[in-house]
């Protein structure tokens, strides 16, 4: 889409929310905070667009087209969505136009953290940073934080590939067609031409009249964007400094894909979406304490693959996991930001830490001599069972492929708050493997794992699968064999490289059981926890 067509659109969305200002009162602030983002993007398309066709930057424009490209194809695909959901408010409903439009506002919040974890305020307002910045570079050679645009950059990146990715599966799997202008994967983009702190001459043959380069701006106009030269671009509304959006719960962004680092386990985890158990009990907010280490994301970025980005509390801690595949080490990466400027980052080896859960937090600490906990180094608050389940073993194991320290120095592999309901062993992928049943005492969400039975790896979890709907299905569970149990329907979330998964002659999913009596206790156990749901339910 073209970029004035692409502004044009933002303000028919802003138009579209200013709707929603007087059957919504209570949500003034969200909706206010939207139109201005969105007319703050229109304005810098516009600028970008007008820019690009001078003579004294368009050559330059070929530098930061790409990154342009990914900014203005996860708009497109962003400002499609809302405009779906604004179709909502065509139904034919039969209550009330406040209850009308409190229900496609909803709908409008559970789609975007659904699909990326993070609100449709944050989302555009990444873009319009990215784009202020883009626009900065281009005309006046000077930018702000660095590493800020990095990380901009690699979560629009991300999210391109997810809005790709699902828009696949809605069409079966059939080509994309053409998604915008054709983008080379980012490993092999040429990346914006290199920021700096002062301003750089026009190149040789374009430089233009003296005082054409901005001065100082008003607060209501992007930075390095002279409006006495645009004079006919109408300023951007004032958007808030702070963020407008909270989140009682931290969220988990399923960030992790391909372009990260294809050839390992640990992003396919986070592709598939689980089921969702709420907590009954929550814990404190995520945070950081660890120590500022400056530098530590360049020197990851050198000798480390990126695997996993995490978003928590409304995008405030940023947590990201590293492996390199030379010696399998791997790292984890905290970047902590307030009212969206960045604070400090923190780094350490997996092998340094130790995990504790608490309520629906997850507490890393800082490993001393014998084993013992020091410091508390990071807390991360989970909005369910799952995503806390699931970043648990993934960080488990991770670190038991690190080889630095041998696993039985960990005690951590069990969950605080799980109760083992059953243990036995299975052949799997032909290993021995130790499959537990697990019930968790707050939520009640159950989940099967399987480990490592033996060795240097062992209790390494294999995979995990959340059981909670199915136990009580009378059709789920069948006895094929004295030792073989088959499943109707598994979602096996998989920590190892090359799994094969154990099925039946009809494609079930299949349990192979060591012995016939591990295989009845594990039918016993399972009838047991769906004779507790039933009675808890009625």
């Amino acid at each position: 889409m073209a970029l004035i067509a692409l502004a044009e659109s933002a303000q028919d969305i802003a138009t579209g929310f200013n709707r929603f200002l007087d059957p919504l009162p209570e949500s003034s602030t969200e909706i206010t905070a939207l139109i201005s983002e969105c007319f703050a993007i229109s304005s810098a398309l516009r600028l970008l667009d007008t820019a690009k066709e001078d003579p004294r930057y368009y050559l330059d424009y070929e530098y930061i087209y790409n990154d342009v490209a990914v900014v203005r194809d996860t708009l497109d695909y962003t400002f499609t969505d809302v405009t779906r959901l604004f179709g909502g408010l065509d139904r034919p409903f039969h209550i009330s136009r406040r209850t009308a439009f409190r229900q496609v506002w909803q709908e409008i919040d559970d789609f975007f953290y659904q699909e990326s974890n993070a609100s449709l305020c944050r989302r555009l307002e990444d873009s319009r940073i990215y784009l202020t910045e883009l626009g900065y570079l281009l005309m006046d050679g000077t930018s702000g934080d660095e590493y800020r645009i990095q990380e901009l950059r690699d979560r629009l990146e991300t999210l391109f590939e997810i809005q790709q990715l699902r828009l696949a599966s809605t069409m079966n799997n059939l080509s994309l067609g053409d998604a915008g202008a054709p983008r080379q994967r980012s490993f092999e983009r040429r990346r914006p031409l290199r920021l700096s702190t002062r301003p750089r001459e026009p190149p040789p043959g374009l430089r233009g009249g003296a005082g054409r380069y901005p001065g100082p701006m008003s607060p209501q106009s992007p930075p390095g964007f002279d409006h006495d030269y645009y004079p006919w671009c109408p300023a951007a509304p004032e958007v808030p400094t702070s963020p407008t959006t909270t989140t009682t719960f931290s969220t988990l962004s399923s960030s992790a894909s391909a372009s990260f680092s294809p050839n390992h386990w640990l992003p396919g985890v986070f592709y598939q979406t689980p089921p969702t158990t709420s907590f009954r009990q929550t814990g404190a907010e995520s945070k950081c304490y660890g120590e500022d280490i400056p530098g530590a994301s360049a020197r990851l970025a050198r000798e480390y693959d990126k695997l996993l980005e995490a978003t928590f509390e409304d995008g405030d801690l940023q947590v990201r996991l590293f492996h390199r595949a030379s010696d399998q080490r791997a790292r984890i990466h905290c970047r902590v930001s307030r009212n969206g400027r960045f604070v400090k980052q923190c780094c350490l080896p997996l092998t340094k830490l130790s995990i504790q859960r608490e309520a629906s937090t997850l507490k890393f600490y800082r490993m001393g001599d014998s084993r013992r906990l020091k410091d508390i180094w990071v807390r991360l608050r989970f909005p369910s069972y799952e995503r806390l389940v699931l970043f648990h073993c993934a960080f488990i194991a991770l670190r038991s492929e690190d080889g630095e320290k041998p696993v039985e120095l960990f005690d951590d592999h069990e969950m605080h708050g799980e109760k083992s309901i059953y243990a036995g062993k299975i052949r799997d992928d032909e290993f021995l493997h130790a499959l537990r049943v697990y019930k968790d005492r707050d939520c009640g969400g159950i989940r099967l794992q399987a480990s490592v039975l033996r060795g240097e790896l062992k209790r390494k979890p294999v995979w995990t699968a959340f059981i909670t709907t199915h136990v009580e299905s009378q059709r789920w569970m069948r006895q094929a064999g004295p030792k073989t149990i088959h499943l109707a329907d598994l979602q096996r979330f998989v920590f190892a490289e090359a799994y094969t998964p154990q099925l039946g002659p009809q494609g079930q999913h299949e349990l192979q059981f060591e012995s016939s009596q591990d295989a009845r206790e594990f039918m016993n156990r399972i009838n047991e926890l769906a004779d507790d749901q039933m009675q808890h339910y009625h």
